[in-house]
């Protein structure tokens, strides 16, 4: 069996003035984000200790600063400085993080617009 330990963190969302037109940078918008991390947690298992891994705590920072101190046209580039702030913290195996936009001007109903990426050290 193929051990695979994930750390899930779902619907983070977050104000932030990022988007390719300037009413989008000067009014801003709500964002929501999903990072699903595969990390080893044999160790925190084990002990119990949450100093010996990567918490949620961190990588929720992490979110929060990229979305509401950073600006950027695509929501693909936020998905992108996300993950190279957490690879950057963390000793991780793999990384998925998914911005949805909400509020997206497409000229029809829908729920979300968005894109999710998968990235390795």
């Amino acid at each position: 069996m193929i051990k695979e330990d994930l750390l899930l963190i779902k619907n983070m969302q977050f104000w932030g003035t990022h988007g390719h037109w300037p009413e989008e940078n000067k009014l801003g918008q709500r964002f929501v984000v999903d990072v699903e991390v595969s990390v080893d947690m044999q160790k925190m298992c084990e002990t119990d200790d949450l100093s010996t891994g990567l918490s949620y705590v961190t990588v929720y920072e992490i979110v929060k600063k990229v979305v509401t101190t950073e600006e950027h046209k695509l929501v693909q580039r936020i998905a992108q400085r996300i993950a190279d702030e957490v690879i950057a913290a963390y000793p991780i195996k793999q990384i998925r993080v998914t911005v949805k936009k909400p509020s997206v001007a497409i000229g029809g109903i829908v729920d979300y617009a968005g894109c999710s990426i998968v990235r390795e050290p």
